[in-house]
């Protein structure tokens, strides 16, 4: 694994949680000190991104752990609207997470931290074949050169290949405050005839909690009975070096709201040409939904202010990160920016924002599992394939974990559906896709969203991971076994007794589905008959069990619809197919398919420029057979 980021710890920790102990996975970074750390916004979750984190916790996977333990404010977003649209985050302690991410790593024997930066991907021709496969990587260490032999290589860089951050005119080589870029790597993969591209992210200022006027500020404060990421959190865990025996185990801790004003937006108009995303000094395109103010001021010109959270960063000092300013204007403008916001007057920045340009691979060069297309067995995950956040690389991490650890043990691939998981809609959008800039989840992205929550989590995915193999190994993994049968015989208990029970005369099962009926008034109108939560059925289980029964006739039709697709998704495309030589197939349609290479029907008409009408032209052509393609009939052409 290369890269111990979001994403490089949850392919370590699941390709080690297959893989039996004589078999070991090396953890390649530049400094393990830092593996774990949270680079941008010290959060997990959020909308669409929480429920990232429950299908990665429910495949047995460590970030729903490490937020919970370090938790300092949980807080369950879009509670107003439905179930399906709602999305848990909590603020972290930055400090403490990396170290409980760390300890996570450091209690399973099969991992080995390397201190070093990849300089060269060891490359291989298969005998008889044109294909190529992964031997290994060469690493600069400290000591030297080392050369580390391998089945797999999961490379999960971050912004750290070929890192470049901006603070006005100022330019530093590196991916991160204070740290070198990897300047090797992508001068490797280029020589394997990878297409790169350029992306750029960025990040604020942080402020001296001693400085700010917080008293003056609205508080925002998280939910009063806090809701856990993981399921085994309620039960209590713990590993060498993490306990969590309580929930929360940290002492909350609330944020303030303030706002930026016409003043700083002239201020920035009036610097714009010492910004470097207008200067031309960045040609790189940012994360569209998460803007610089800078870009921000300009996109909507006729907003007089724009709200910005101060959320401290840990209780071990007094760092405060002023989420909605992300920046890279130079000093004097931040400082200045800084103080025009109310409660900010005095404000002493401690660290300036900084954008980060760095380089990433074209993800339509990767199947859905991550593995390239180019060279077998070796793996890309995380912001290398154009995405942006903590969320969406640990997902993509877990996926490319388990399957190099499928291909270390010559097994076949681990492929999640758009129906079944965010995590599926993920991966699909990006090898169907080509990202214009940093890809990132929202639930309007998922078409089956109403199966797709976050309180049913374990149950679309624990059975997934039982049958791979991620919880056999470890005494977490058994314990969320039993924790998932606990939960499986709660939900047929209080759906029987939702079938069972009227109110006012109508059957509960459809007095249910009454506009405003929450899972309080579920609880209240079985109270006789299941007992309050804490006599034997967990919250969980309620919110599923309301949740399956208001969106039930919509569920239904869901599932109609993933039957009716499910054909066109086992449909495989041959791989000796040459597209741009089909004769009478669109060459706007040729040409996606000729880029992308999709592996299913389904797939290739995802893809931009393909139409439903290409499909049944190219189902009639791959059906004559790679001899029977001449020329078609005229009324067929027409």
């Amino acid at each position: 694994m290369v890269g111990g980021g979001h994403a490089g710890v949850e392919a370590a920790w699941a390709a080690a949680s297959l893989l039996p102990e004589a078999c070991s996975v090396a953890l390649v970074t530049l400094d393990p000190s830092k593996v774990g750390v949270m680079s941008c916004n010290p959060a997990i979750g959020g909308l669409a991104k929480g429920q990232l984190v429950r299908e990665i916790d429910a495949m047995g996977g460590l970030m729903g752990l490490a937020a919970d333990a370090t938790g300092v404010m949980f807080k369950v977003l879009n509670t107003s609207r439905g179930p399906a649209v709602r999305g848990p985050r909590c603020q972290s302690d930055k400090h403490a997470y990396a170290e409980a991410v760390r300890a996570l790593v450091a209690s399973r024997p099969q991992i080995d931290a390397v201190a070093g930066a990849v300089e060269t991907l060891l490359v291989e021709r298969v005998p008889g074949t044109s294909e190529r496969r992964i031997t290994g990587v060469e690493v600069a260490t400290p000591e030297g050169p080392v050369r580390l032999e391998a089945d797999a290589v999961v490379i999960t860089t971050g912004t750290f290949m070929r890192g470049l951050m901006h603070t006005g005119a100022t330019r530093t080589p590196g991916g991160r405050h204070g740290e070198a870029p990897a300047s090797s790597l992508s001068a490797s993969l280029e020589s394997l005839g990878f297409e790169l591209g350029r992306l750029k992210t960025g990040t604020c200022p942080r402020l001296d909690r001693d400085t700010i006027d917080w008293d003056s500020l609205p508080e925002q404060v998280g939910d009063a009975d806090p809701a856990p990421f993981s399921d085994l959190t309620p039960a209590g865990w713990s590993v060498p070096g993490v306990e969590l025996s309580a929930f929360p185990r940290l002492e909350q801790i609330p944020c303030r709201q303030t706002r930026t004003s016409p003043v700083a937006h002239e201020l920035i108009r009036a610097n714009l040409h010492r910004a470097p995303m207008f200067c031309g000094q960045i040609e790189s395109a940012g994360p569209r939904y998460c803007p610089s103010i800078e870009d921000k001021v300009v996109r909507f010109a006729d907003r007089e202010s724009h709200g910005v959270f101060l959320e401290p960063e840990s209780h071990r000092d007094r760092v405060v990160y002023c989420n909605g300013i992300s920046t890279s204007l130079p000093e004097d403008v931040q400082d200045v920016l800084v103080r025009t916001m109310p409660g900010c007057a005095r404000a002493r920045i401690v660290r300036y924002g900084y954008a980060v340009e760095y380089d990433m691979v074209r993800p339509h060069q990767i199947r859905a599992t991550c593995e390239t297309k180019a060279i077998a067995g070796l793996f890309l995950a995380g912001q290398i394939n154009g995405t942006s956040g903590y969320e969406e690389a640990a997902a993509q991490g877990l996926v490319a974990g388990v399957n190099a650890a499928r291909r270390a043990r010559s097994e076949g691939d681990f492929v999640l559906g758009r129906d079944q998981a965010y995590i599926g809609v993920l991966m699909d959008d990006l090898v169907t896709k080509t990202p214009r800039e940093p890809y990132r989840m929202f639930t309007s992205r998922a078409e089956h969203r109403l199966l797709l929550r976050s309180d049913n989590a374990a149950d679309r995915l624990t059975p997934i991971a039982d049958e791979l193999g991620l919880l056999t190994t470890t005494e977490l993994g058994a314990r969320r076994k039993r924790l998932f049968e606990d939960r499986r015989v709660g939900v047929e208990r209080l759906d029987a007794e939702v079938d069972r029970a009227t109110l006012d005369g109508e059957p509960l099962a459809r007095a249910i589905r009454r506009p405003g009926y929450t899972v309080e008034d579920l609880r209240t109108a079985l109270a006789g008959a299941a007992g309050p939560i804490d006599a034997g059925v967990a919250r969980g289980v309620w919110e599923t069990v309301h949740a399956e029964r208001v969106y039930e006739p919509y569920i239904a039709r869901q599932r109609a619809q993933i039957r009716r697709q499910s054909e066109l998704e086992r449909r495989r495309l041959p791989g000796w197919v040459e597209y741009t030589a089909l004769p009478g197939l669109r060459a706007e349609a040729a040409q996606a398919l000729a880029r992308f290479r999709p592996e299913t029907y389904a797939q290739a008409g995802r893809l931009e420029g393909v139409t439903p009408a290409d499909l049944n032209l190219l189902s009639v052509l791959i059906a004559r057979g790679p001899r029977g393609m001449g020329r078609l009939p005229a009324h067929t052409e027409a």
